[in-house]
């Protein structure tokens, strides 16, 4: 855990909001971490703070402010002109510190201690030198992408994060580096305390708690996923398990667009194909949970009739293939990790 660097007159003379009796349940959640959450081994958390929410990319992009926003929070022409984006493993996570710190004392302790493990500051700022738009781009309900829920998070939980930064007071900012160029680790500290604010008894139980939003991005390189199966492969597959399973084509996000990466797979495909006139398939798309029953289908199914037309138009008989929708019917794996997910986000040949 963090130590209290600074010391806090204030703590001897602060009062605790009264915990109100329609708040039980809102206190609750913000006095335990989320589930499968944890600190990072870069910086810890400041004592007596509990996650509210926490994210985590193996690999992933992040864009950070390093310099002040330009224009009021009701402006439309309101941005942030100055900002780096910077790639690698990216975990993002908000926490709630105890009644009866300020934003300087929170925000001061994980600062001085990223500086004492080597980092340096990129760009700091506080209060109006931030710019007055500064913590509603950062961090905003009415932004998903800027917000830090927990996979799972029930619907308490999920409030606390999107009440987190609603209203504040004092917010303060750094963007900190430390490494050899272009092997940089970046953490970004976004601290504020909560006054008020329109989430009900989510807000209430917020009030004069400061919040932290905590990102760090370490470098790592990305994964190459691509997995092509070559035509003799598809055909063991298809002999041995009557199927075959194929990660290797690549869809738009939400889309039956497919992506130029495909083409080794379906090269392959068509080979087999070509070499095996006899063969009949399905061509059966598949995806995670994620999303309505019906919508998943709809999706899968247009999938599979996208991949039989490319390999229409590769040469392959038609009459052939029978494209099928099969949704999130037949998992690999479960669906509560983002893993198994992956796993199940496919398309199949079946031997009719």
């Amino acid at each position: 855990m963090l130590r209290l660097t600074l010391a806090s007159a204030l703590v001897a003379l602060s009062f605790a909001v009264p915990a109100w009796a329609d708040n039980a349940e809102f206190d609750a959640t913000l006095a335990k971490d989320a589930a499968k959450s944890a600190d990072s081994s870069l910086v810890g958390r400041y004592e007596g703070a509990f996650i509210v929410g926490q994210t985590k990319k193996a690999f992933d992009e992040l864009t950070l402010p390093n310099g002040p926003a330009q224009g009021e929070e009701y402006a439309d022409d309101k941005k942030l002109p100055s900002t780096m984006t910077v790639q690698g493993r990216v975990t993002r996570t908000l926490y709630v510190a105890p009644q009866g710190r300020s934003s300087l004392e929170v925000f001061a302790n994980y600062v001085e201690d990223l500086k004492a493990k080597g980092f340096t500051i990129v760009y700091e700022c506080a209060k109006d030198a931030c710019g007055p738009s500064f913590k509603l781009l950062s961090y905003n309900w009415n932004n998903k992408a800027s917000l830090v829920v927990s996979e799972g998070a029930d619907t308490q939980r999920g409030m606390a994060s999107q009440a987190m930064f609603d209203s504040v007071i004092d917010p303060r900012y750094a963007l900190l580096k430390s490494g050899e160029p272009g092997n940089e680790t970046y953490v970004s500290v976004l601290a504020a305390q909560n006054q008020g604010g329109s989430f009900g008894d989510m807000s209430q139980a917020l009030q004069d708690r400061v919040g932290v939003l905590l990102q760090i991005v370490e470098p790592k390189a990305r994964e190459q996923k691509i997995v092509t199966l070559s035509a003799d492969e598809i055909g063991a597959d298809l002999a041995n398990a009557g199927r075959v399973v194929l990660y290797g084509i690549y869809f738009d996000f939400d889309k039956a667009l497919i992506k130029p990466e495909s083409q080794e797979q379906i090269d392959q495909m068509v080979a087999y194909l070509d070499g095996n006139p006899d063969v009949k398939v399905y061509v059966t798309g598949h995806t995670d949970n994620q999303g309505g029953l019906d919508y998943n289908l709809k999706l899968s199914g247009a999938r599979a009739i996208a991949l039989t037309k490319a390999l229409a138009k590769a040469g392959v008989d038609a009459k052939r293939m029978t494209p099928k929708a099969v949704g999130p019917l037949a998992p690999l794996a479960s669906n509560d990790e983002e893993e198994g997910r992956a796993k199940n986000r496919r398309v199949e040949l079946v031997k009719q």
